[in-house]
């Protein structure tokens, strides 16, 4: 095609400018799909203030992790966030030429199959219900069944799904009914990656958390493991950052730092950790093991979801079962204890994110189904009934 393809985002994230902040949240996809390709706007069907306070209003639980969900996951407010994108989606009719949608708790427009669009996502509503009940806030079976019904015509619609891991591509194919030929897993990039990790060191004993749903990233097993890391590594220290409230008292060795909103301080994190460790009981992708790794910081992961697909053991990092603390204990006394050790796995880990696991990589995968679907609308448009 001699023009670039016009590609219009659509998401119900934050919506930044990439290109003067590209280091922010998918930022790094949409600057990597504008120079593949030719991004004209990312848009976001947020709801009304007054749709928004119904919306919390109506779903109102004494239980904030709950009602946060309920707020996002319910029908009424997908519904209504379809007819905001129908009507930001009318406002850019004819200077687009695909959608590329993050996530499904919005359709793009109310009349999802006449628009030519794809999707990028790391979670489906299903896999939720099998792996983490508490994101599978659908109580009343006929809403679940609903949002299901809404949630597979989006994905059936798309001309290609991106899911991020083989472990969604398959709940798309077995639960949803798409077709395997139109799921392609596309993988994500690191947000954050260090020009070099020559001169870094390994021996600095100490572990590094970055998450901020405490409970589900596994906090609470890492500080029960902590206790006995410390009988053995008196000196260890680990450093927690997030933006959950600190408990009430906490092991020796662990530092709270709480939130951390700037980049170059968390890469600074991530290069003074010899590990970096997420025990997850569910994470459908884990974008920050990418981070780490692109500061060649090897991981301590659990094997269970899409991580497994992040972090390959005894190579970049050390899996270990979801909610056991003896064999976290044994992983973390094994990289903090062993430099050598801990540094192979961290170069391994930081070339790993350089070839493969960037942007451009990604966005890469995903070109020629683009391409396709972009060619095969302008063939259909050219047919003469």
């Amino acid at each position: 095609m001699s023009q670039p393809i016009r590609i219009l985002g659509l998401t119900m994230e934050d919506v930044v400018d990439f290109r003067s902040r590209p280091s922010a949240k998918n930022a790094g996809m949409y600057g990597a799909l504008d120079r593949k390709f030719q991004m004209v706007d990312v848009v976001r069907p947020a709801l009304s203030k007054t749709d928004t306070f119904y919306n919390r209003l109506r779903h109102i639980s004494l239980n904030t992790a709950y009602w946060r969900t309920r707020t996002h996951v319910n029908t009424w407010a997908l519904k209504r966030r379809s007819a905001v994108a129908e009507q930001l989606l009318q406002q850019w009719d004819g200077k687009y030429d695909l959608i590329f949608q993050i996530h499904a708790i919005t359709a793009p427009g109310l009349y999802p199959y006449r628009r030519p669009y794809v999707l990028h996502t790391d979670n489906t509503y299903i896999l939720s219900e099998r792996h983490y009940p508490g994101w599978a806030t659908l109580r009343n079976i006929k809403e679940r069944d609903e949002w299901v019904r809404i949630e597979r015509e989006i994905y059936q619609h798309a001309t290609f799904l991106f899911p991020r891991t083989e472990f969604l591509r398959k709940s798309l194919i077995d639960d949803y009914g798409c077709n395997p030929d139109r799921v392609i897993r596309a993988g994500a990039g690191a947000n954050i990656i260090a020009m070099s990790i020559n001169g870094r060191r390994y021996d600095s004993q100490v572990a590094l958390f970055v998450g901020n749903d405490f409970r589900r990233k596994g906090g609470q097993v890492l500080l029960q493991a902590w206790e006995h890391v410390r009988q053995r590594l008196p000196q260890a220290r680990l450093l927690i950052v997030g933006t959950a409230p600190q408990p009430a008292t906490l092991p020796a060795g662990v530092e709270w730092i709480g939130r951390v909103t700037d980049r170059q301080a968390l890469a600074e994190l991530y290069t003074r950790a010899a590990v970096f460790v997420l025990p997850s009981l569910f994470e459908p992708w884990g974008s920050v093991y990418l981070e780490a790794m692109g500061h060649g910081t090897p991981c301590i992961g659990t094997s269970q979801s899409g991580i497994p697909e992040v972090i390959e053991q005894d190579v970049t990092g050390l899996l270990v079962p979801p909610g056991e603390v003896k064999p976290l204990v044994d992983a973390l006394i094994d990289m903090l204890s062993n430099p050598e050790r801990a540094e192979a796995m961290g170069r391994r880990a930081y070339e790993s994110v350089q070839h493969g696991y960037t942007w451009d990589d990604v966005v890469a995968r995903m070109a020629p189904y683009i391409e396709q679907t972009v060619s095969d609308r302008v063939m259909e448009s050219q047919v003469v009934v």
